[in-house]
């Protein structure tokens, strides 16, 4: 289950009926309160009345609810907690059911081992009992991002009522945005802003959504604060360790392919947000521990690339839809040099025209334009059989062909679903080519039948080849994808296509020995 700092939502209202459909859960009632100080700091107020409906809810997305937050500048307190079950007897939360560990993005991080999460076990529960629960989070001045306000609505059980409060200091103006269709009101002395929703159906959990499909609200007294955070990056004068890594290469391009390789191989990531960590650690601390979050070796990359001359940026990626703010900002950053992307992460580059463009791309000098992602894969290599990678079965010996490092193999698009209710969104258009030109191992023949099929539909096509001859064999592998959003209707005919592209009964050599 994905551990959730702040239980969320889904969708945009719709007709109460769906509420008769049978789903995991059902938040009965759902609020959320922040009173922004006249310093800065923020009082955060949570409050949930939870139905849990089926076994599968509770052993698995309900049964416990997570917490994170950091105490340099935080303070937790749990203001309730109890359970209704169906008879309507109450269960009170026992003491040992609040339970602190250490966040699982900090772990193998001891600069942040110092952060908590609250794991609250909810105790008492059955099919048709009620969770209720109410925390308050204190954060002081000066922690990154904490003015800015979004809450995007992806969750798989209905919500009846959602209520926002937001209270802000004299003389300010709440900003707003918002894609759910909550309505908002403000108080007489234009201090309080009430956004109310109900009916909110639960949206299906179903992979490669289009991240632009999820709704949300966003809200800040100081728009772009959150963006500025993410680019107040360190500086250190890293000419020594740049030297050492960029030796013997000429040009920017190959200066910066150096630096990304040697942030890959030598750091570890620690994927905590920035609105977590709090802090990003200088250049120099971060190579001496091994490892960084993604602010923290862009830092260090930035400093590299400037000791070597190397002119570059940080870039900060974010769904098309949505505002920029720290909670969208922080996650995946890139560096921009010469004519490629990198990832902050180190080890994978782009050149700036492939880059996946259904989102934003946002720079300290302002909004980037990226295209929307083509990747062309060619592949043509020799395979020789190897009998200690095979499987016997009698006389002959089953191979797998290889699983190519890049294309659709590479892309993580899993076996999909036999129907669906949302758009699939795709990681990039595609012209892939492979050939496998397969050598028998000595004295075996290859009795693979020989086959080609072919399957299209309006968002590309798959076709795949297999010669043979003898000790040996072509195997060929065509791929396109025309599109990246494939809408529903289009659905089952692209879901034909993948099952052929990936069928393993199309990857397998059988060998005669």
């Amino acid at each position: 289950m994905r551990k959730t700092v702040f239980a969320l939502l889904s969708g945009l209202m719709i007709a109460t009926g769906l509420f008769a459909q049978k789903t995991e859960g059902e938040f009965i009632s759902l609020r959320e309160k922040y009173t922004i100080g006249d310093d800065g700091s923020v009082v955060y107020k949570y409050h949930k009345e939870l139905k849990v409906n089926t076994f599968y809810s509770i052993h698995n997305l309900y049964g416990e609810t997570f917490i994170v937050y950091n105490p340099d500048y935080q303070i937790l307190t749990i203001d309730g907690c109890h359970t209704v079950q169906a008879d309507k007897t109450m269960v009170p939360l026992p003491p040992n059911a609040l339970n602190e560990v250490l966040p699982s993005a900090a772990a193998d991080a001891p600069a942040y081992n110092h952060l908590k999460e609250m794991v609250v076990t909810h105790t008492g529960l059955e099919p048709g009992a009620v969770i209720s629960l109410d925390y308050t989070i204190t954060t002081k001045p000066g922690f990154p991002g904490s003015g800015d306000i979004f809450r995007s609505f992806n969750e798989v059980s209905p919500v009846r009522d959602y209520t926002l409060v937001i209270e802000v200091p004299a003389g300010k103006e709440l900003v707003v945005s918002q894609s759910l269709g909550a309505k908002m009101t403000k108080s007489a002395d234009g201090r309080e802003y009430t956004f109310k929703a109900s009916g909110i159906p639960a949206r299906l959990n179903e992979i490669y959504a289009p991240v632009d499909d999820v709704p949300y609200i966003y809200a800040s007294v100081n728009p772009g604060e959150g963006a500025a955070a993410v680019f107040n990056l360190p500086k250190e004068d890293m000419s020594t360790l740049a030297s050492k890594i960029c030796e013997g290469k000429t040009g920017d391009t190959e200066k910066m392919d150096a630096i990304s390789m040697w942030v890959a191989r030598n750091l570890g990531f620690c994927a905590l947000p920035l609105n977590q960590a709090g802090k990003v650690r200088k250049p120099s601390e971060v190579v001496a521990s091994a490892y960084g979050t993604f602010e923290e070796k862009a830092a260090l990359m930035l400093s590299l690339a400037s000791a070597v001359g190397v002119k570059a940026e940080p870039v900060a990626i974010f769904a098309p839809t949505c505002p920029p703010c720290l909670q969208t900002l922080s996650g995946a950053m890139w560096i921009k040099a010469s004519d490629k992307y990198y990832s902050a992460a180190g080890g994978f580059s782009r050149p700036v025209a492939d880059l996946k463009g259904r989102f934003q791309a946002l720079s300290p000098s302002g909004t980037v334009s990226v295209p929307e992602a083509f990747t062309e894969v060619k592949i043509d290599e020799t395979v020789s059989l190897d009998p200690k990678n095979a499987t016997e079965a009698g006389d002959y010996l089953v191979f797998k062909l290889p699983v190519a490092r890049e294309g659709l193999d590479a892309s993580g698009v899993r076996s999909l679903n036999s129907s669906r209710s949302y758009p699939i969104e795709l990681p990039f258009k595609l012209d892939e080519s492979v050939t496998y030109r397969i050598e028998a191992p000595e004295g075996g023949t290859i009795v693979s039948v020989p086959f080609e099929k072919t399957l299209s539909c309006p968002a590309g096509s798959v076709k795949v080849k297999l010669t043979v001859s003898g000790g040996t064999a072509v195997y060929t592998r065509e791929a396109k994808i025309l599109k990246t959003i494939v809408p529903v209707k289009e659905y089952a005919s692209l879901r034909n296509m993948f099952n052929l592209y990936k069928d393993d009964a199309y990857r397998t050599i059988v060998v005669k020995k």
